[in-house]
């Protein structure tokens, strides 16, 4: 039962909300109520974070960056989507299958009284025309309990093949919700899953891991001048630069927005910040070229922060502590590698 406490609180946190949308000119949909709702309540820091680092970067809140955030935050993903659908068709399958095993049950039990009952017939003194007909019967039961068999062993095929495609489907949507679309490196999700498994692997093998937070400077700046088409092909070639810097078990993945992450197992801090800066050498030496366009857009500039896991850390204060030290590259100037303070 809610409390007068918990009450009030609810009422100050709508209240909080309804506030953000009216001085942001945003409408008062369940939607948006539902994305300010929980970044004042403070229940979901991813929400929190993706929200403070937009205002950081000048981002407005506009309707569109509400959109993409709710549906980041609240809709269903397409693995969950997936999920659900070939769950729905996996009990159609099985349940057919259980169908036809359960019919051919019965026939078999019916089959198995019938040559009981021709067998004490057979005990019993017979005419050659009966014996006849009895062996007649017994052929056309066999006959058909034959073609039942075979009529399930193609239904049973027909079900493991749907359930071989949508076993199919299901590694196929799993690859998708772990993919970013637009770069085609790991996306958000994926960088939790790998980087829990690096932290287990970690442990196990007592070796270090360390973790690459990167940002590319003043790429609101870069987007504003330029416009979102060409903002996306730099983060297409940086994605792509980032996968040719790193090698083995490194992982390369997109953090959100302009900011990337690059997992390094068995990596010590020193050796971590030496790649962190051949990997903010590398990027700032090419140019942004479009081919297409002839155009050239002159070069991009990498903030990186380093830090190194504690074991028995959870994985939040890792990340937490390579954004920090993001942030003091940032301040210190951009364009450089800031490595956490042990």
């Amino acid at each position: 039962m809610a409390t007068a406490e918990d009450f009030e609180r609810s009422s100050g946190l709508a209240a909080k909300a309804m506030e953000r949308m009216q001085s942001d000119r945003l409408p008062p949909s369940p939607e948006n109520f539902t994305l300010w709702y929980v970044y004042f309540s403070g229940n979901n820091p991813d929400l929190t974070r993706a929200i403070d680092l937009a205002r950081r970067d000048g981002l407005a809140a506009s309707q569109t960056l509400c959109d993409e955030l709710y549906k980041r935050f609240f809709t269903m993903d397409a693995e969950a989507q997936a999920i659900r659908e070939i769950s729905d068709k996996a009990r159609y399958a099985l349940g057919r299958i259980l169908e036809q095993l359960g019919n051919v049950g019965s026939e078999t039990e019916r089959y198995g009284n019938t040559l009981s009952g021709f067998r004490e017939e057979l005990d019993q003194p017979l005419s050659l025309p009966e014996l006849r007909a009895m062996i007649a019967a017994i052929a056309a039961e066999t006959r058909e309990i034959v073609d039942r068999q075979t009529a399930l062993q193609l239904q049973l095929q027909e079900s493991s093949q749907q359930l071989a495609e949508m076993r199919v489907s299901l590694d196929s949507a799993r690859r998708e919700a772990l993919t970013d679309g637009l770069t085609g490196i790991g996306n958000r999700k994926a960088f939790d899953l790998m980087l829990e498994e690096a932290m287990e692997a970690a442990v196990r093998d007592d070796q270090p891991l360390s973790l690459l937070m990167v940002d590319i400077d003043h790429f609101k700046t870069f987007n504003d001048t330029h416009g979102h088409l060409v903002g996306d092909h730099v983060l297409k070639l940086v994605a792509r630069m980032l996968t040719e810097c790193i090698k083995g078990r490194d992982t390369a993945t997109r953090y959100g927005g302009e900011e990337f992450a690059i997992i390094l197992p068995r990596t010590s801090l020193e050796n971590a910040s030496k790649l962190a800066d051949q990997v903010r050498g590398f990027v700032g030496a090419r140019q942004i070229v479009n081919k297409a366009r002839n155009a050239n857009y002159g070069t991009v500039a990498l903030s990186v922060g380093v830090a190194q896991y504690r074991p028995g850390e959870p994985a939040l204060s890792l990340v937490r502590r390579a954004d920090q030290a993001l942030y003091a590259a940032k301040r210190g100037g951009r364009n450089r590698v800031s490595v956490e303070v042990v």
